[in-house]
Formats: C-alpha cells, structure tokens, sequence
C-alpha cells in the first residue's frame, strides 16, 4: 500500500547520496565580455557572463577611486566639488526633484561665496595632516565642512 518499507539506515543513505549530488561543482559554459574605463569618478572594470542558452547572466562593475589612500595628496578642490554638484543639480532638474534641487542651489551658492576661505583651510589641513596634528586637522576638517555647508 505505501510500497517498500525501508530501514532508517537506508534512509540516510538515501540522504548523503542527495547531499553529495548538491556538493559538486557547478559549471556553466559561456560567453564572458570584459570592458575597462575611466570617468571623473575613477577608474572601472565591468564584467559580463552569459551562458550559450542564455538562461544564466550575470555582470558585475568594480570601481576603483585612485587605490590607497593619500592624506598628503592634494584633496579635491572646491571648483571640482561645485561642478559636481552642478552635475547633480541638473539631474535632480531633470527628474523634478526640486527639493533636492533647492538644496543642491543653496549649497552651490554658499561654496562659491566662501570658496577662497576654503582654500585656505584646506591648505593648512593638509600641513597638519602631514605634520601629524590631528587634533588641529579635525578642526580645519570641521571648519570646511560648516563653510562648505
């Protein structure tokens, strides 16, 4: 009526022939595509997988912003960080988020007021970055970030 009655050593048997089916490796024969850039926000890889039916893809994008980082290095400017945020305004226009686009303004406008002050702090953050007084780094950071707003 319920067919072959089986012992439990038979069934767990039955269990690691199952297990041993799902722990062997699994591969796909495909298509890879590879493609490497450069933009304003760093370096790129990106890199795709199709299987020949076309039932597996898969695509991952790697960025890279300049590796290590560089505390003596010159920090972004002021003028990079305006245009990039002018960037931003015109696509918050664009998609009618005004909200955002009002802020975006108003922070334009104040960076570009206090923009020569900014210079200046930054200039000596990096002297205390590279002389290792960071109590006074945090400072000048701080200082920025309030002018930047």
């Amino acid at each position: 009526m319920f067919g072959k009655r089986r012992n439990i050593n038979d069934l767990f048997n039955m269990f690691n022939d199952m297990d041993s089916m799902f722990n062997q490796p699994f591969f796909v024969k495909g298509k890879t595509n590879s493609e490497k850039g450069t933009d304003e926000n760093g370096d790129w890889h990106k890199e795709s997988f199709v299987s020949e039916d076309g039932m597996f893809s898969v695509t991952s994008i790697v960025r890279t912003y300049g590796g290590e980082p560089n505390f003596t290095q010159k920090r972004k400017s002021s003028s990079n960080e305006v245009d990039s945020l002018k960037r931003e305004l015109d696509r918050c226009v664009e998609e009618q988020n005004f909200e955002r686009a009002a802020e975006l303004r108003d922070q334009i406008k104040h960076m570009e007021e206090n923009q020569d002050k900014i210079a200046e702090l930054q200039k000596k953050l990096n002297s205390a970055i590279e002389e290792q007084n960071f109590e006074e780094a945090i400072k000048l950071r701080d200082q920025i970030s309030k002018l930047k707003g």
